[in-house]
């Protein structure tokens, strides 16, 4: 466990993994909401999020009308939370999956990916992003650094990355390409 921390570099103490945890369960929230049930001071809450930012480990996006700062948990973040073991592994696979929006994985597809970054992961993997993570696990996985036996899991993963790819490029292209592209193996 620690070397997957020291990979991700991040240290968490048990304030911080309630605070992580606190945004999770009732995300997305305010920082004072999450002060509030954790009974700790706001800015300590305040200052500790806007390290989690710097960290890639959460995000907020304002409301609309009133301007509070919603937070939510990235990626790294929940991948953070799995390797201290401190969330549950159908929760982890729900908000990855939501996340990295792999709506036709299973929990299990899920889980086995989430697996694959943490034991795969370099500083400076774009893990909160699915389609560069899909072309850095891609790159790894032709360099033969990725096991044979998780083909399966990393060939849809690669597709869907592929899809949501042409997609930025344009619903017309993802028409015209749309067979090609679900009959394709990419490993």
């Amino acid at each position: 466990m620690s070397a997957l921390l020291e990979r991700l570099n991040v240290k968490l103490d048990e304030k911080e993994l309630r605070i992580l945890l606190g945004i999770i369960t009732s995300e997305p929230t305010t920082a004072y909401k999450v002060a509030v049930d954790n009974r700790m001071h706001f800015s300590y809450v305040y200052k500790k999020l806007e390290s989690f930012e710097r960290e890639e480990l959460v995000a907020y996006f304002c409301e609309p009308g009133n301007g509070r700062k919603l937070y939510y948990v990235l990626p790294k973040g929940i991948l953070a939370l799995m390797a201290y073991e401190a969330l549950s592994p159908r929760m982890a696979a729900d908000k990855l999956r939501d996340r990295w929006n792999l709506k036709d994985f299973s929990d299990e597809e899920v889980l086995e990916l989430a697996d694959i970054f943490l034991k795969n992961y370099r500083p400076g993997t774009p893990v909160n992003d699915a389609v560069m993570s899909a072309y850095v696990l891609y790159t790894r996985y032709l360099a033969g650094e990725l096991n044979a036996r998780n083909r399966a899991v990393l060939n849809k993963f690669f597709r869907r990355a592929f899809e949501a790819l042409i997609g930025l490029i344009g619903e017309e292209c993802l028409q015209k390409c749309g067979q090609d592209i679900a009959a394709r193996d990419y490993i």
